[in-house]
């Protein structure tokens, strides 16, 4: 029941990024338009990196496995995860990147029908920004999965050295006593901040 479900929100995902792209050039008039994608892009990938963070940080710290509705699909992941950090490689398609998009397909939905396709600067920067977040939180336990890779495919060397994407050797330390740092996992430029937030929380 819950790999039919993934393949649905992927397929839906899949429709409704192609639906936001569509509104989005739409908006696009004029340089000053491309400058303002470029932002949001920015602040989107940014933002789906915090969110990696303090959802994975939840996941890690709260719930059980039997949380109803939540402990299944999100808590179950995280603690097996830290039982054994190379079952991720073994995952298919589907089953790395489906919670995902079960979490974004409502959320780009409301953004598709609400925000409007006019030419406008703040139509194109919520447009570019609400598709980037959606595309990098897909892409972030694809992006958590080579990082546990031992031969990840070849463009992946690549991103990681223009700090585009997590490194093995950054979430390594995720993994390392006493395991309570470097909670994102889309690429982690939040983790210094989130580390020193949490560490300041919890003394």
């Amino acid at each position: 029941m819950h790999r039919t479900l993934e393949i649905i929100a992927i397929g839906l995902f899949a429709i409704l990024a192609a639906g936001l792209g569509w509104k989005l050039v739409a908006t696009l008039d004029g340089w000053t338009s491309t400058v303002i994608l470029a932002l949001a892009a920015v602040v989107g990938y940014a933002l789906a990196d915090l969110i990696s963070g303090i959802v994975h940080w939840l996941g890690d710290r709260y719930g059980s496995e039997t949380t109803p509705l939540i402990g299944p699909i999100f808590v179950r992941p995280f603690r097996e995860h830290h039982l054994d950090p190379k079952a991720i490689t073994r995952h298919g398609f589907v089953e790395t990147n489906g919670s995902n998009c079960i979490v974004s397909v409502p959320c780009m939905a409301v953004a598709f029908f609400v925000i409007p396709e006019t030419p406008s600067l703040f139509s194109t920067f919520l447009l570019g920004g609400k598709l980037a977040f959606c595309l990098a939180i897909f892409a972030t336990n694809q992006f958590h999965k080579w990082a546990h890779m031992d031969n990840p495919p070849r463009l992946v060397p690549l991103l990681r050295s223009i700090s585009l994407i997590l490194t093995p050797e950054h979430h390594g330390i995720h993994h390392s006593a006493p395991f309570d740092r470097n909670y994102c996992i889309t690429v982690g430029w939040w983790n210094p901040l989130i580390h020193r937030i949490f560490k300041e929380a919890n003394p």
